[in-house]
């Protein structure tokens, strides 16, 4: 394998076996601002257990025809969707397994909340595992993200009658490698009017504020605890609006038809947005952006709130740590609702918004692209070295 030469693009071969949501937003946005060339070998994002169990067949096959069409890739990235053993064993390409691997962890199976009625298959958690072990380099969403992985791994290998010494988690922190999926932004954000009024004090503050939702409306993000909120707002008889935004189910959502039922005269948009401008609209109108998530490994649609202008209102705990400051977490959702009441004042919010904004300036898409080019450059490189040192000694 030569050199690869500082001037020519890279080769990298994409495998993305669950390839939606954020997962594509984040393996698109690579392929199509990297200065590197990107070939996406992808999957339909339904039934995720069969995404892992069947793409390393399906993947191998598609991966011998491209490396015909394009040849050998210079690196080879996937997503932990992959089964990354089993893949590189169908496979059986000796040129593959010698190019640097990288597993990107948008999600892990040991945590990653179970619906209600089912139990934990620790069989994915372990797949992720041993992808993990079998990588060259493990890239983790978030520092929370990658401590969870290894405690989960912990966990489990507590569990298993032998062979757990075989299971280096030390190793895996060694080549892990903490790399947001990152947000993109528009040229500009639209900047819509406010109504304000003085305060008894004097000072100004909103005539309302507007509270945004932008997760996914399922259980790990517990919207029941949102539909509380709201409950515990209008007893603080602080005056608010809505814009629900967030992916639906294909059911019907309980807490929507409550929310629906109760507080429709609040309500300033419910829905997906019309389009990406109609989206920046909807969050530039939002005040405050609220989760009450019970998972969250990065949260790119908070990032985007944060960046539209929206002060985050968010659980001081999962990956909100990592790039949210504490002055926007809450404990308990008294504690939430205070801070809603707090940043009803303009001025305590405009300061806030800034301030979150800093937080997570660094992870903006533009920026991430050109530190993972940079960085599959460098690691390209010194697989190429040290192969050839291999072969002359």
């Amino acid at each position: 394998m030569p050199l690869p030469d500082d001037a020519e693009p890279l080769s990298i071969l994409t495998l993305d076996p669950f390839h939606g949501g954020s997962h594509r937003q984040f393996t698109e946005c690579l392929a199509e601002q990297s200065q590197h060339r990107w070939h996406l070998i992808t999957g339909k994002p339904v039934h995720w257990k069969w995404r892992m169990r069947s793409a390393p067949l399906a993947f191998a096959e598609q991966t011998l025809e491209l490396i015909q069409q394009f040849g050998i890739p210079d690196v080879l990235f996937c997503t932990d969707m992959l089964d990354l053993p089993v893949y590189l064993g169908l496979l059986g390409n000796l040129h593959i397994q010698q190019i640097p691997k990288v597993l990107y962890f948008h999600e892990n199976q040991w945590t990653y909340p179970v619906s209600p009625n089912r139990k934990v298959d620790n069989h994915f958690g372990y797949t992720n595992l041993l992808s993990a072990i079998t990588a060259d380099e493990v890239w983790f969403n978030s520092q929370f993200h990658l401590d969870d992985f290894i405690q989960g791994s912990r966990n489990f290998l507590k569990q298993m009658p032998d062979t757990r010494e075989l299971h280096q988690l030390d190793s895996i922190e060694a080549k892990a490698r903490i790399i947001p999926p990152g947000f993109s932004t528009p040229a500009n954000v639209p900047v819509p009017a406010k109504v304000q009024t003085r305060s008894d004090a004097g000072s100004l503050c909103d005539s309302e504020i507007t509270v945004g939702w932008v997760s996914r409306w399922e259980y790990d993000k517990c919207p029941e605890a949102f539909v509380t909120l709201l409950s515990m707002l209008t007893a603080a008889d602080i005056n608010f609006k809505l814009i629900l935004l967030g992916a639906r189910p294909r059911h019907p959502v309980p807490q929507l038809k409550e929310i629906h039922d109760r507080y429709e005269q609040h309500i300033v948009h419910d829905g997906f947005a019309n389009d990406v401008d109609d989206y920046w609209r909807l969050l530039a109108q939002m005040d405050v952006v609220v989760s009450t998530a019970n998972h969250e490994f990065f949260g790119i649609a908070i990032c985007e709130a944060i960046w539209a202008g929206a002060v985050p209102i968010v659980p001081n705990r999962l990956s909100y740590k990592d790039h949210i400051p504490d002055s926007c977490r809450y404990q308990t959702l008294d504690d939430a609702t205070n801070l809603i009441a707090h940043y009803g004042s303009s001025a305590a919010r405009e300061t806030q918004s800034r301030l979150c904004k800093k937080h997570i300036e660094g992870m903006k898409t533009d920026n991430i692209v050109k530190q993972i080019d940079s960085h599959l450059r460098q690691l390209a490189n010194q697989t190429s070295a040290s192969l050839k040192v291999s072969r002359h000694t």
